[in-house]
């Protein structure tokens, strides 16, 4: 599989605008996730910790990269250093901004071995980007959208739960910033909603939620 995370060295869990966003954006799907989560390319452990401090789950982790699964394992969480070294199945197994890393010639692979993962009755949570800041990073190789997931999920067998468009922190970003008002709208547990409700407007990423038949 030839998959390149380096997008991960970028995320923080202290930045002030991304972990509150994507602190509210797992809440509002939390319902999806099962009591064990095998996070894939979980690069450093943000997601993890929203899952297991958060939301009492119980967590495990898949990363190519060294560095990365030795901050993991520090951590303590376990970690996988590929999907073939895995012997066990998860109630959910979730991959955010990682599938577009994934070449097309090996994509199918990867899907199946998520879906032999998952336990029956269980799901494939995904958050893929879709819009055309995409091409902005060079180790991009295609945009999965919704037809392109739906095509994957049969062909491995998972039927689709949810499919849903939504936006990003950055996508109105700017404009907060040059009104000054980005520290107040992010810092405001009322503010941050509406926010988080329109920049959904712009379609930036997907989430699509496929279930294994039991």
């Amino acid at each position: 599989m030839d998959m390149n995370l380096s997008y991960y060295r970028g995320r923080s869990q202290e930045d002030p605008f991304y972990a509150p966003y994507e602190a509210l954006r797992i809440k509002r799907f939390i319902g999806y996730f099962g009591d064990e989560v095998l996070d894939v390319g979980a690069g450093d452990s943000f997601h993890l910790d929203l899952f297991t401090k958060e939301h009492a789950r119980k967590g495990w982790a898949m990363d190519l990269n060294v560095q990365s699964r030795k901050q993991l394992e520090e951590r303590g969480y376990t970690v996988y250093p590929n999907l073939d070294s895995i012997d066990r199945q998860f109630n959910t197994v979730f991959f955010a901004h990682v599938i577009e890393h994934v070449s097309p010639g090996k994509i199918y692979d990867f899907f199946n071995q998520i879906a032999r993962l998952i336990r029956p009755g269980g799901n494939c949570f995904i958050i893929s980007p879709v819009s055309n800041w995409f091409w902005d990073t060079p180790d991009h190789y295609r945009i999965y959208d919704k037809p392109s997931i739906q095509a994957l999920f049969r062909d491995c067998g998972l039927v689709e739960e949810l499919a849903q468009y939504q936006g990003s922190q950055n996508v109105c970003g700017r404009i907060l910033r040059l009104t000054g008002l980005r520290e107040r709208v992010f810092a405001s547990k009322k503010l941050l909603p509406v926010y988080f409700k329109l920049s959904n407007l712009s379609k930036r990423d997907l989430i699509m939620v496929g279930r294994k038949v039991a």
